[in-house]
């Protein structure tokens, strides 16, 4: 069993989701975490590179699409890939259904996408002799959603009804697959309110995933995902240290239920198009985090600006001051990258858990 382990963060560039899974595993292989199908969905005018690669957007269109419910008070400004242009230019709604209604007017979809991809992992899973591999399925917590979409005060009174039904698509999921699936919850949007907030206000942030976690089977793990944000390679939180997002941790993992397994927490150490420091005192806040001895730790510090060297000496850095191997990964899903590079960064996570010549030749090429 190796030491470390690769986590691909969800999303990924490529033609389909049996494309993109069959690229992971001939890169990755035996060092996958678990394996996401990819997000890539139909490919559209509209959505070029896919409709699922879009991530929480696709939630805002499909409630935009149903009037009766919602009324569009901005539209948005989307670029060439169906991407908002930043994030000042997400498109804006306002609810028309009340909030004990809405959760019966939703529709994600992620047990559709699920139900679609799933068999293709088994198969692929089986040829590929990697028997231990689950299945990830990524996806936002409810205030994630309505925190890109709603004003303030209706995004924190309506986040309870989308994750009513976004714990309702994650249950069929788990019905089929029981603990063969890992439910990664992604949360740049309460690492934007733990940035902006007092400390002492860090239960605003964390009161949204407890609130979907609860809502969620126990049979099946639970990831974690924390995200600086990364909306055209462009993060919505710049951190000037990690303080707050130790602090963050600390208390999501000091009151996390004991009805559910957390498997891994994922921590950011770039931010979209900005690399990680090489500056080692930037990384001493992570000798403070703490997690349970059957959490991972996932550092998620690969980036396209470093060098191997770089990641080697990221990597030394990192385990030095968690005393311990952790696992390895992007600081968020690569389905907004160009192709090459996603391919040339999982070659490079492969070398950073390798460290052979080999590999290094490959990630060269």
């Amino acid at each position: 069993m190796p030491s470390r382990y690769a986590l691909l963060i969800g999303s990924l560039p490529f033609t389909d989701e049996e494309d993109a899974m069959t690229h992971a595993i001939d890169r990755l292989g035996t060092h996958l975490l678990c394996l996401p199908d990819s997000e890539i969905g139909e490919k559209t005018d509209a959505y070029p590179n896919g409709k699922r690669s879009a991530w929480v957007m696709t939630a805002i269109n499909i409630c935009s699409e149903d009037t009766e419910s919602w009324e569009v008070v901005r539209e948005g400004v989307r670029d060439e890939s169906g991407f908002p242009v930043d994030y000042a230019h997400v498109q804006k709604l306002r609810p028309k259904r009340p909030t004990s209604e809405m959760h019966k007017h939703l529709d994600f979809g992620y047990h559709t996408y699920f139900n679609a991809s799933y068999p293709i992992f088994k198969r692929l899973r089986e040829e590929s002799g990697l028997t231990n591999l689950k299945f990830q399925v990524g996806i936002p917590t409810g205030l994630g959603i309505t925190f890109s979409m709603m004003a303030p005060m209706d995004a924190l009174c309506y986040a309870e009804a989308f994750s009513k039904r976004l714990a309702f698509e994650v249950n069929e999921i788990i019905k089929v697959a029981g603990d063969d699936v890992v439910i990664q919850i992604e949360i740049p949007g309460e690492l934007a309110f733990a940035y902006k907030l007092p400390k002492l206000l860090v239960q605003v942030a964390t009161h949204s995933i407890y609130s979907l976690v609860k809502k969620l089977h126990p049979s099946a793990d639970i990831g974690i995902h924390i995200c600086f944000g990364d909306l055209n390679n462009e993060a919505l939180v710049q951190a000037e240290t990690l303080e707050k997002m130790v602090h963050f941790s600390n208390s999501l993992v000091a009151h996390w239920p004991d009805s559910h397994r957390l498997a891994y927490i994922h921590y950011p150490l770039a931010e979209a198009a900005q690399p990680p420091s090489l500056n080692p005192a930037f990384y001493t806040p992570l000798a403070h985090i703490d997690l349970p001895a059957h959490v991972r730790f996932v550092a998620g510090f690969v980036h396209e600006k470093c060098s191997v060297e770089e990641h080697q000496q990221l990597l030394r850095i990192i385990e030095g001051f968690r005393g311990h191997s952790v696992d390895v990964a992007c600081s968020c899903g690569l389905g907004r990258r160009p192709t090459d590079v996603a391919q040339s960064l999982m070659m490079m996570t492969r070398y950073v858990l390798e460290g052979s010549k080999e590999t290094q030749r490959e990630v060269s090429v």
